[in-house]
């Protein structure tokens, strides 16, 4: 039992170090400028596109994730056009933007590609949405499976129907951006 409690402990203490860092700084609102992005994105399996598909995640269901089969997650506060986690925020939460020239995701396994969009980000890049909602990457989720940013910072895995997945993890809530 203590070396499974130790197992945890580990990447949680990251997690919460990324999140305190990332909330010390107050260039997380939109319009603020911030530091730029971190901008990780899907993966090139079609030529440098970014590709959109689901995943079953233990515990959590069936989420969006992309081509490397990390978990995506939306932003709970940010609704359909706006754009809020820049600066530091971005560093623990990279947006999913579109790379290689490429104009639009690509609707991998499980996607409905008429919910696939774009949003130009105030920091630069345009970043991938599904059905309205940015999509954003965990630092904290360090494999495909991986759930471990949800009900964080305000923060909710993306699902294929458009809403947040349901999770019995609350996660270390409580940080708005």
């Amino acid at each position: 039992m203590t070396n499974r409690r130790v197992a945890w402990i580990g990447p949680m203490f990251v997690a919460a170090v990324l999140l305190l860092a990332a909330c010390g700084n107050d260039s997380t609102t939109s319009g603020s400028g911030g530091s730029g992005s971190t901008g990780s994105t899907g993966g090139s399996a079609s030529g440098g596109a970014t590709t959109i598909s689901t995943a079953t995640v233990s515990g959590v269901g069936e989420v969006l994730v992309d081509g490397n089969g990390m978990t995506l997650y939306t932003l709970g506060t940010e609704s359909s056009g706006t754009i809020k986690c820049t600066g530091s925020c971005a560093q623990s939460w990279p947006p999913v933007l579109l790379t290689g020239g490429a104009t639009a995701a690509t609707a991998g396994s499980g996607v409905d590609a008429s919910k696939l969009g774009t949003i130009d980000r105030p920091d630069g890049g345009t970043q991938v949405t599904y059905a309205g909602m940015p999509l954003y990457l965990w630092v904290g989720d360090t494999a495909p499976g991986q759930a471990t940013g949800q009900g964080v910072a305000g923060f909710s895995v993306a699902s294929a129907a458009g809403a947040a997945a349901a999770s019995g993890s609350s996660g270390a809530g409580g940080y708005h951006y």
